[in-house]
């Protein structure tokens, strides 16, 4: 833990870097992304319409979480060194970052997942494209991504689909269950969910292990089954997951996807989840809190806005049994979001001379 501390502190004192962090939201996610670093944190809310986020990734130092580059005998850490240039763009159902190397470009692309035990977003699709972009020869790229979720340390570190606690040093290769779980110690509705299939690209394997010997290691390191989670006396009771996706030959233009999926622990699974969201209602939400300006381009959005919920409520009304407590839930936040535009709009027009 203290070498977490100190690097804490070094991200307080680079602030000015993460003050630029974009963030993309819809339903329960919200991603706060670092354009530069490609560094992140995923926040979940329980309540859509009165949200308290709550970081499924170790949010006190987001560079904890990291995707390695292994090519040829040069291992590169994404937004750590000068090897990948990086050029951010938002997109209608996310975002994504292209990372354009000499021979390799690495597109990072990000979507929100609904899963089928939610009706607004709940989850996150994490897809990396290796391109090679080449002249003429075959590389072949390798990929260790490793999430740092300090959720569970203060009573079970890791659960598995199968139901196994993971509380020491623990190696998956050749099967797998279908996800393994970070579960908050103080709240069990919350916990980091991650995909080891059914959708997701299964690893060549995924290791649990403390972060700093994971995190010290260039890439594999001297795996001990059983053994704890400290690495004395850098670091204490301080675990983390390593998902390795090993080398495959990729021709001059040639593309190899590797799609992470996770979210937070109520989805159950992310099995079949869809991209995107199926309720009307969390996207006028997030359309309303996403709305600036003022004058008559504001008030014309807003009456678009009203036009929109009214359509909603009447086919709620048409079909009243469709009608859930979320969706009571999220017509008064709309509405709430709406007083408020409209007394900062009353405000602003007031102190017009």
């Amino acid at each position: 833990m203290l070498n977490k501390l100190i690097l804490a502190l070094l991200v307080f004192l680079l602030a000015s870097s993460v003050a630029g962090a974009v963030e993309l939201q819809r339903g329960k996610i919200k991603i706060v992304l670092n354009e530069k670093t490609g560094r992140f944190v995923v926040y979940y809310s329980e309540d859509i319409a009165s949200p308290v986020p709550i970081s499924l990734f170790s949010a006190d130092d987001p560079t904890t979480s990291k995707i390695k580059l292994q090519l040829a005998d040069k291992v590169s850490t994404l937004g750590d060194d000068g090897t990948f240039v990086p050029v951010f763009e938002a997109l209608p159902a996310g975002g994504r970052i292209v990372w354009t190397g000499k021979t390799l470009k690495i597109t990072q692309s990000f979507e929100f997942l609904t899963s089928a035990a939610s009706s607004v977003v709940d989850g996150v699709k994490e897809t990396l494209s290796l391109t090679n972009i080449s002249e003429g020869a075959t590389i072949r790229p390798a990929v260790r991504i490793v999430f740092d979720s300090n959720l569970g340390e203060k009573k079970e570190h890791f659960k598995s689909q199968t139901g196994d606690v993971i509380s020491s040093e623990t190696k998956w290769e050749s099967s797998f269950p279908d996800w393994w779980l970070s579960p908050s110690s103080l709240d069990e509705k919350i916990g980091l969910l991650v995909m080891t299939g059914k959708g997701a690209t299964v690893p060549s394997r995924v290791v649990f292990a403390n972060w700093k010997r994971l995190d010290d290691a260039s890439w594999d390191f001297a795996f001990r089954q059983g053994r704890d989670f400290n690495l004395l006396p850098y670091s204490f009771n301080d675990s983390a997951v390593a998902q390795f996706y090993d080398a495959q030959d990729l021709a001059p233009g040639a593309n190899r996807d590797i799609v992470v999926i996770f979210g937070n622990r109520s989805a159950i699974t992310f099995a079949g989840a869809k991209v995107g969201t199926a309720n009307v209602l969390s996207d006028l939400l997030q359309e309303s809190r996403n709305k600036e300006g003022a004058g008559s381009a504001a008030v014309a959005q807003d009456l678009q806005a009203l036009e929109n919920i009214i359509g909603q409520i009447n086919a709620k009304i048409g079909e009243p049994t469709k009608a859930t407590e979320e969706d009571l839930k999220l017509f008064k936040a709309i509405l709430d979001q709406m007083d408020t535009r409209k007394a900062a709009l009353t405000n602003t027009t007031s102190t017009k001379p």
